[in-house]
């Protein structure tokens, strides 16, 4: 059996049997990248309305506990309103009274989006929606305020 399968393998060119290695890479590349993207998709986006959001750009940090769980990927005013869009870790459980937080490192700290964990059921893991939110007024604002109590 083997001494009929060598002469029919060495008929061909090696022409041909690179043409059959390079099909059978590229088939194997294509197979991993779409395999990879739709089977493995390690990221939820999420969507959370709110009032103020100075400070808070794209690439902010989602933190829930002062654990990095996401990032900020977009910021658009909507309906006199601004939503901030993102993606969070599949890996973490987020229950769907949760409170979105917008939040200060220190005084004059870099803003992140903290997740603050409610205690009810679990969200679907197709895509967050934050219903609750709380604003973070900035310093300036906060000095503004007390020159308008001055006077």
């Amino acid at each position: 059996m083997a001494t009929k399968i060598i002469p029919e393998v060495d008929s061909f060119t090696n022409f041909y049997h690179l043409k059959i290695g390079l099909f059978s890479i590229f088939f194997l590349i294509i197979f991993f990248f779409s395999f990879n993207k739709f089977n493995f998709d390690k990221n939820i986006p999420f969507n959370v309305y709110f009032n103020y959001v100075e400070g808070l750009t794209n690439g902010s940090d989602v933190e829930i506990s002062g654990i990095k769980v996401g990032e900020v990927t977009n910021i658009n005013l909507l309906n006199n309103q601004v939503l901030v869009s993102g993606f969070i870790d599949k890996t973490y459980d987020i229950p769907e009274d949760s409170i979105a937080i917008i939040r200060s490192n220190g005084i004059f700290g870099k803003k992140t989006l903290l997740i603050e964990p409610g205690f009810g059921d679990i969200m679907l893991k197709n895509n967050y929606v934050f219903i609750n939110s709380k604003d973070s007024y900035s310093i300036d604002m906060f000095l503004r305020y007390l020159n308008n109590l001055n006077e």
